[in-house]
């Protein structure tokens, strides 16, 4: 069984930024059955809304997770195989405890990811770790996730954080048993599982970051100035000037930009995260 266990619709919606993803959560679930996949959680920010969309959907071939990716005041966690929304802003452990209230199993995403928020060292009180994360792109944070997992002999998982439709199915968690919820969750924590890998590419990342950037730009200004460092402040503005021209030379910078910015990123988690892979 092929699963896509982390991915948002809609209902996913940034402070700043507006809606993260155009597609809708039964878009989400046509993508992943288009693409072959066996099933699919959204896992939207602080919203279990698109359950609304997907709970009366049944398939003998196919099972849609009910989800949510929720803000603890120590960093983000997935819960899987919830029956409610769960509150942000609760200390980790107590969210961990109403997952499990709810017959859910609990997940750290991303958990060293500098970009992200992540709960760091306390995903070992999560019931798996993500360990591969397709929008991680410095690929050191998912290093030191997996590392990390494998000291501590946790089960782990894999997760696109798909943000656009097209990008489901990058990270995929295959696991062999049948179409029932219940029985897929309790594999998923058995430590059973198997990774498929694909990092989403550069330049998809950066239209999509581009194209939400663009539809306001002066919140777009606000958030970078309080977001990003200055080096950071500089090239999104640029990439943001440039993106909106056509012609060789401007969509030759937005290329040379995106990545002289992966590479910052790439450099800055080398210095963090790969140190801790030693350990």
């Amino acid at each position: 069984m092929f699963l896509e266990l982390h991915s948002h619709s809609w209902y996913s919606k940034g402070k700043i930024l507006g809606e993260e993803n155009q597609a809708s959560p039964i878009e989400m679930v046509k993508e992943a059955r288009l693409r072959g996949l066996d099933g699919i959680a959204i896992t939207d920010h602080n919203s279990f809304k698109s359950w609304g969309s997907l709970k009366k959907l049944k398939f003998d071939d196919f099972v849609i997770i009910p989800g949510e990716e929720i803000s603890t005041t120590q960093g983000h966690l997935i819960a899987l195989g919830i029956t409610e929304e769960i509150k942000p802003g609760q200390d980790v452990f107590e969210t961990i405890d109403k997952i499990h209230h709810q017959g859910g199993i609990s997940i750290a995403p991303h958990p060293f990811d500098l970009a992200k928020k992540g709960i760091k060292d306390l995903s070992r009180f999560a019931d798996g770790v993500e360990v591969f994360n397709a929008m991680c792109l410095d690929k050191f944070a998912n290093l030191r996730a997996l590392k990390y997992a494998q000291k501590l002999n946790k089960p782990m998982v894999a997760g696109t954080d798909a943000h656009q439709k097209e990008w489901v199915g990058c990270g995929i968690t295959k696991i062999d048993c049948d179409f029932d919820l219940d029985i897929v969750l309790k594999e998923l924590v058995s430590g059973n599982t198997r990774l498929k890998k694909r990092y989403v590419s550069v330049k998809d990342m950066t239209d999509w970051y581009l194209t939400r950037l663009n539809k306001e730009p002066s919140k777009a200004m606000a958030y970078i100035d309080e977001n990003h460092w200055f080096l950071k402040k500089a090239l999104t503005k640029s990439l943001m000037k440039h993106s909106k021209k056509e012609g060789i030379y401007s969509q030759g910078l937005v290329n040379s930009l995106s990545n002289i910015s992966l590479a910052g990123s790439i450099t800055h988690s080398f210095f963090v995260n790969y140190p801790k892979c030693l350990i």
